[in-house]
Order: structure tokens, then sequence, then C-alpha cells
């Protein structure tokens, strides 16, 4: 009978540097003039992308930069061996804006389900745009939020207490 061998895989350290340089091998191959900051939060990596070719980086309603995010992620996963981890990619604060656009939605929803006792259904949302609204509205005095419905057809619904 053969021998199965063994070989042991020298897993990297995940830091800072090792986000820092995928990011910039990722960028550098799309041949595109970046400065990239990453810090570290617990077990998340923020990375911070300016950019004068902002507009490729995010591509139409952030897919490129969802796919950069992805990417970046799943070559860290596969560097490190670790998934116990997040990253969040911004380009020239891209995300940040929309997640304050977010914010003040939420809250206008929330102040006319206040007063109207009525629910308001909000449909074509990412998971990750529905995790903000859920997120902001946590802590709200006077409602609640519930997702509902599978696939594309998935939606928020904000509703009276």
């Amino acid at each position: 009978m053969d021998k199965l061998k063994t070989t042991k895989v020298k897993k990297t350290k995940l830091d800072e540097n090792l986000v820092a340089e995928n990011i910039r091998q990722i960028i550098e191959k799309l041949a595109v003039s970046a400065t990239i900051e990453v810090s570290k939060h617990e077990n998340s990596f923020f990375v911070d992308i300016s950019s004068e070719d902002s507009a490729l980086l995010i591509g139409k309603h952030g897919q490129n930069l969802d796919a950069l995010q992805f990417t970046l992620a799943v070559r860290i996963k596969t560097q490190t061996g670790n998934d116990d981890f997040e990253i969040f990619v911004d380009v020239n604060g891209w995300r940040k804006q929309k997640e304050e656009r977010l914010e003040q939605m939420a809250l206008s929803i929330a102040q006319k389900v206040s007063n109207t006792k009525q629910p308001e259904s909000i449909y074509n949302l990412k998971s990750s745009e529905r995790r903000v609204i859920h997120t902001i509205l946590t802590s709200h005095p006077e409602v609640v939020t519930i997702s509902e419905g599978e696939g594309l057809d998935r939606h928020l619904i904000v509703k009276p207490k």
C-alpha cells in the first residue's frame, strides 16, 4: 500500500500588512493608480482606497467594489486558512456615503411608521443594505424590522412595536 504524504502548509499570519499587500497586488493587476490604507478593529479589516479611477473600482451600483471585496477575502482566507474575519473595502468614501443615505432613509421610514402605525416595506436592497437598516433601527423605541421573502423577492419590513 502506498503511504500518503502529508505536507504541512505554512499558513500566513493574518494582519494589516497581509491585507494591504493583497489589495495592492489586485489593484496593480487592474492597472489602476490608488492609495490604500488598512486598519483593523477586532476581527474586521477596513480597506480605504483613494483613486482617480474610482468609477472603475466601484462599478455600477457598487458591483465592482463588492467583487473586489469578495476577491480579497477569498485570497486571504486561502493564504491564512482563517475565515474568522471580515473585510470591508471602500473607495473614495463611496460605501460610507451610501450607508449614511441608508441611515437617513431608515430613520425617515421609522418616523413615518411611528406616526401612521402602518408597516412599510423596502424592496430592492442587497443583504448588506438590509443589515445596515436592521442595525440602525435595532434600538429604535417605536419600530422593529424583519426581512421576509426569498432570493430576489427578499425585502425588509419596518413595523410598529
